[in-house]
């Protein structure tokens, strides 16, 4: 399964940053705080924890477990409609914030929450990448 390359959006401000840095290295990135080393997704101005403005994208080690997840029987867009069944999980990453991804190659049954997952992202463009989940193991 891939991406349909029919949508691709085009985010704007912080969003837009975190994808243009996986763009650029083929790696999902997450916010650290320069301060108090607290990761962050999605990207925000300030830290949550200390509240401080000063932060870097580092590499996520883009592994984690299934926090959430949802099948979707039917597509609201076009682009997706063979796909259909397909899942989007929430992934708890090592690092502790949560990322929203696709399912890979795996069916409605193939979830559990818990579960082990790896994740990579696909560019679409320069300004957008698709985050995929993989199940582990």
């Amino acid at each position: 399964m891939s991406a349909p390359d029919i949508f691709v959006p085009e985010p704007e401000g912080l969003s837009l940053l975190f994808h243009q840095k996986a763009v650029e290295t083929g790696t999902l990135h997450v916010q650290r705080c320069d301060d108090c080393g607290h990761f962050r997704h999605p990207p925000r101005y300030r830290c949550p924890e200390c509240f401080s403005a000063a932060w870097t994208f580092v590499p996520a080690a883009g592994t984690g477990t299934i926090y959430s997840y949802v099948v979707s029987h039917r597509s609201l867009h076009p682009a997706w409609a063979e796909l259909a069944p397909h899942v989007t999980v929430a992934v708890a990453l090592d690092e502790g914030p949560r990322v929203v991804a696709a399912l890979r190659d795996a069916g409605p049954g193939d979830a559990a929450l818990g579960q082990p997952v790896r994740l990579s992202v696909e560019a679409k463009s320069d300004d957008f990448v698709f985050v995929w989940a993989d199940l582990a193991g």
